[in-house]
């Protein structure tokens, strides 16, 4: 049940709207009858009218908060809507006619604004990323068509573009204070931009901002490669070894050095623990406990609990030691802004010392993955450790387990085919001869 209360939308009014814990809270305009905010549990507070058109209700979405939408452009739309209803017509038929002329590009901006109230469990990071997959690579390709108008033909022609590389480009700026990126295609874009279309289409459909039918629901791809390379106990052995020896040369900083050796000892994910802040460390418990947005499953399974090792314990405290004034994050960027992000160089640095080949920083999770499920670890305790929120993920380590398997089914085959007791006078059974339990 939304939450709700009275009172002139000003921005004040506005701005100071708490966001609930749950469901929508709205305020009622006092001057326009109908008018009214909704604020979500995300903070996005989107202007709205209720109106009766015949004997029927209708809700008409304004818009968002924020350019260009502010309190007086929103309250402007409302009374023009509200002539439209006092004539006999339905301001939606309006709305009707955008979405039928809405082209691909308008349709992606409308997707990147509105979608994350429709989705409250997808991070803000990957609604990014969703955001610059769509720009780089759909909107050059199909931005101008009506969205309603493209056809599975077309999605399919601009997914085989993309793996082509026919979208790519040379150096374009991120929006970020960071710099700049260069846009690839290749088949992995191309998996991904299928993938990310076909979830705003979708959303499209769903909530009525377009008509028709997904056009890049029928596109097929082929199935990715499988690329897990698992390191050995002696790999594993040598890397820390090309850490150490780099770290002493000054050719690696202490906290790539460091944020590696904890990516392999926690089987944590990059941004996890790059990304890692000092009030996410629990040391009573010897945890890192990270909140939902920080977690690609957190949407699912809450709060993250990564639990530590007494080595890498070590490297906090070492860490902590180390800095008389902490700062915000345990991998603080040389500039003092944000948190390091860089590791790639430094990795393959450590890992052509140790002559590592065909390791990417991700296969330190798998690593440590596959040390645990050869220590006799289960699937469902991998599954924890990893912060799986699905089984299924944790299966791709099934093949490692091959041990652990064995030995339960030859205890079942023992209960059940009990091995021959030797005779009382210590001669041996004849090898062809055997035993049967009758069952």
């Amino acid at each position: 049940m939304a939450d709700t209360k009275t009172a002139r939308i000003t921005k004040r009014v506005v701005e100071a709207a708490a966001a609930p814990v749950t469901g929508e809270a709205r305020i009622w305009d006092g001057d326009i009858k109908g008018f009214f905010l909704r604020v979500y549990p995300t903070g996005r507070r989107v202007y709205a009218l209720k109106y009766r058109q015949g004997t029927a209700q209708r809700v008409m979405t304004i818009g968002t908060h924020g350019s260009p939408w502010t309190p007086e452009n929103a309250r402007n739309r409302a009374r023009e809507a509200l002539e439209t209803v006092h004539r006999g017509e339905d301001p939606a038929a309006e709305k009707r006619k955008a979405r039928e002329a809405l082209t691909v590009k308008e349709l992606i901006e409308t997707y990147v604004t509105d979608g994350p109230a429709t989705k409250l469990d997808k991070r803000e990071s990957t609604w990014v990323d969703d955001a610059s997959n769509l720009r780089c690579h759909i909107e050059p390709l199909l931005g101008r068509r009506p969205a309603c108008a493209v056809t599975s033909e077309e999605a399919a022609r601009a997914i085989s573009d993309i793996a082509a590389g026919r979208t790519a480009t040379s150096a374009v700026k991120s929006g970020k204070k960071r710099g700049r990126i260069v846009v690839k295609g290749g088949e992995g874009v191309a998996r991904r931009t299928k993938l990310t279309a076909a979830a705003m289409f979708a959303w499209g459909l769903d909530h009525n901002r377009i008509k028709g039918e997904n056009p890049f629901s029928k596109v097929k791809l082929s199935a990715p490669s499988t690329k897990e390379r698992f390191l050995s106990r002696e790999e594993a052995l040598r890397l820390f070894a090309a850490l150490t020896d780099l770290e002493a040369e000054e050719r690696i900083g202490t906290t790539f050095a460091d944020a590696i050796r904890l990516l392999l000892l926690t089987g944590a994910r990059k941004t996890e623990i790059l990304g890692l802040k000092w009030s996410e460390v629990d040391w009573e418990w010897s945890q890192l406990r990270l909140p939902p947005e920080r977690t690609k499953a957190g949407g699912k399974t809450g709060v993250r609990r990564i639990t530590i090792s007494p080595p890498a314990s070590e490297i906090l405290e070492r860490r902590q030691r180390a800095h008389n004034e902490l700062g915000e994050f345990v991998f603080p960027a040389k500039s003092k802004a944000g948190h390091a992000i860089a590791i790639r160089r430094p990795f393959l640095a450590a890992c052509k010392r140790a002559e590592l080949t065909d390791v990417r920083v991700h296969d330190l999770r798998h690593s440590f993955a596959s040390f645990a499920v050869a220590d006799g670890a289960s699937l469902f305790l991998v599954g924890k450790l990893l912060g799986h929120a699905s089984t299924r993920t944790t299966e791709r380590y099934a093949h490692l387990s091959g041990d652990p398997l064995l030995g339960a089914v030859t205890s079942i085959g023992r209960v059940l085919v009990p091995e021959p007791a030797e005779p009382a006078d210590g001669t041996k059974k004849n090898e062809h001869e055997s035993d049967f339990v009758c069952l």
